[in-house]
């Protein structure tokens, strides 16, 4: 709405127009008068409005919201008929779902034991509730159980002063037999590394001079810095966000010190065999059907500081960009530098298989996502999450219309959730959307536009942006109701988002672009075990241990087949060292430059 031409008017003068208005007695010239002082109003009351709102979304942006969920209440009518289920599994088929033991005192071999609440005995508050006595007790006890601790120490402790098969003392009758043993877990505080002092004797001979030096223990590394220790600094400051100045001030603390520098020199090296790696998972993620993407701001100083020269660079922003692709594998990439995510969307698109039907591409619906170069090889598909955003943002202002809309999206996702707890396949879920939400979504179009076309919404106005925010991106925002297997929303890419989000809160920045692009590496290969189900420690370290392996078959080392290729190369001859081109720096030999 444009701002109108300011009127000059003084208070008496409006009071007079009111008498002659509620007398009906205004004639031709007080009319001209009137009408652009109406028009004044309008606008005001629009500017006002649109203020409200700014200063109502900058307070969020500031202060934070505890949430978008809408409060729950009792639906209005009954939900609709569930979906099909799957076909029964086998016994057996879901072991995840037997309970835990307690994590204190248990027989080891109760640990997967079903646990049942026995409900005959009924709470003095909960009487009188049929609704809380209806609802089934959760399954178990809540507490891990002792096969929940794989990495634990086990020792055995023997009875003091009896065997199995000794003569019973209580009874003198029986004999002992063995049970199985009782389990107590103890917890201790360790650092995060531990460092052990070996004192070798050394002996000189008094006539000749001849020196000897006792040996290291069998099985000590000659090393001064284990495998297990550059992996566990790289977790600890890549995925956990720990700076490396405040693991040294840890270690510090402990009498154990460990200056950054000298984590960068050993984190380093993780990243220089995690790169080929890397670079093979860019081609292995471009042949998969699906990929979430979105991107965060980032920062790098030696790219701070190039926004400072002259002549002034093109574009001045850095960013950190996610592409989570999946398909029979999760993979979860990361990028950081001045392209948008398009742009790292199109290397990615590159390295797809032509022969390979359009990959599935979930956005939030920026132009600075969108792939310029091989857009024809990806099929847009919009968030939901972010489209709900517009109204949720603005539904204090316009809250009959906002909860409309808010609670059509809602019904769809009750939709997805009962998808998801039959487990349905891609066309099952497609054909269950297409009976249930589409008739919601359709009538949510068809209301929408009818409030533009009736004019019961000023388009201009914040809840007209809204509304044609969602129209205009309707297609991509329904891609679920036409394609098998497309997602909702583009909260898998939020996620996996959150990793660079707590790594630039906590460490602040990269030095350089080569520190960026190892956190690139690092979080790229943690993350995506993780997604995988696959320990990122034990995986790092192999690659470590087998580093001229991995450089020669990168395909034979990713995080769901390393395992194999441990096996084999366990049984095959050694490899001879393989040279090779150390990340972003390009000279043999060279690690890297100063701590980022």
């Amino acid at each position: 709405m444009s701002q109108p031409k300011p009127e000059q008017i003084e208070a008496s003068e409006v009071e007079r127009l009111i008498a002659l208005a509620e007398q009906g007695q205004l004639d031709a010239a007080d009319q001209r008068r009137v009408a652009p002082l109406l028009r004044t109003l309008v606008w005001l009351q629009h500017t006002l409005l649109e203020t409200r709102i700014s200063l109502a979304k900058l307070k969020r942006l500031l202060f934070g919201k505890p949430t978008e969920k809408a409060p729950r209440k009792p639906p209005d009518e009954p939900p609709p008929d569930p979906p099909p289920e799957p076909p029964n599994d086998p016994p057996g088929a879901h072991p995840d779902a037997d309970t835990e033991a307690h994590s204190g005192d248990v027989e080891s071999g109760d640990s997967d034991a079903k646990t049942t609440t026995d409900t005959s005995a009924v709470d003095a508050g909960t009487a009188g509730k049929p609704d809380k006595l209806d609802k089934p007790p959760p399954p178990g006890h809540g507490r891990l159980g002792v096969a929940d601790y794989p990495g634990a120490e086990v020792q055995f402790c023997a009875h003091d002063e009896l065997v199995p098969g000794a003569r019973c003392p209580a009874c003198e009758r029986g004999r002992l037999y063995p049970m199985r043993p009782l389990v107590r877990l103890r917890f201790t505080g360790q650092p995060l590394v531990a460092v052990t002092r070996y004192d070798i004797e050394r002996l000189r001979c008094s006539a000749c001079g001849a020196l000897f030096v006792a040996h290291l223990p069998p099985g000590v590394s000659p090393e001064r810095y284990d495998t297990r220790l550059k992996v566990l600094l790289a977790l600890a400051h890549y995925h956990l966000g720990l700076p490396f100045h405040r693991i040294e001030a840890l270690q510090q603390m402990l009498g154990l010190p460990l200056p950054d520098a000298t984590q960068w020199d050993l984190v380093e090296p993780v990243a220089d065999v995690g790169y080929r790696l890397y670079n093979h998972l860019l081609w292995v993620a471009a042949q998969q059907p699906l990929v979430y993407q979105d991107d965060t701001g980032a920062r790098v100083v030696s790219l701070l500081k190039d926004n400072q020269s002259e002549p002034a660079l093109a574009r001045k922003a850095i960013y950190t960009s996610v592409l989570r692709c999946v398909g029979e594998q999760t993979i979860c990439l990361f990028f950081t530098g001045r392209q948008h995510a398009g742009e790292n969307l199109d290397d990615l698109l590159a390295l797809r298989d032509g022969a390979l039907a359009p990959m599935l591409w979930m956005s939030d619906a920026l132009a600075a996502n969108t792939p310029k170069r091989h857009g024809e090889r990806v099929v847009d598909l919009n968030c939901l999450v972010h489209a709900r955003r517009q109204f949720v943002d603005i539904k204090d202002f316009f809250p009959s219309q906002c909860e409309h809309v808010i609670t059509a999206i809602a019904m769809v996702y009750h939709q997805e959730a009962q998808c998801t707890k039959a487990a349905l396949s891609p066309t099952q879920r497609l054909a269950y959307h297409q009976a249930h939400s589409a008739p919601v979504m359709d009538a949510l179009q068809g209301w929408m536009q009818q409030q533009l076309t009736d004019k019961q919404v000023e388009p201009n106005s914040r809840l007209g942006q809204a509304l044609n925010y969602m129209l205009k991106r309707w297609q991509a925002l329904t891609g679920f109701l036409r394609i098998p297997g497309a997602p909702l929303d583009n909260n898998l890419a939020e996620q996996a988002l959150k990793l660079s989000v707590r790594y630039r809160n906590n460490s602040l920045f990269y030095k350089n672009q080569h520190g960026a692009f190892v956190g690139d590496v690092l979080s790229s290969l943690i993350e995506t075990c993780r997604l995988n189900a696959i320990n990122p420690i034990d995986y790092l370290s192999a690659l470590l241990d087998n580093r001229s392996a991995v450089f020669a078959h990168p395909a034979d080392w990713l995080p769901w087949n390393f395992q194999q290729a441990l096996t084999a190369s366990a049984q095959a001859p050694p490899l001879p060292p393989l040279g090779h081109f150390p990340p972003i720096i390009g000279q043999t030999g060279v690690l890297g430059v100063a701590v980022p």
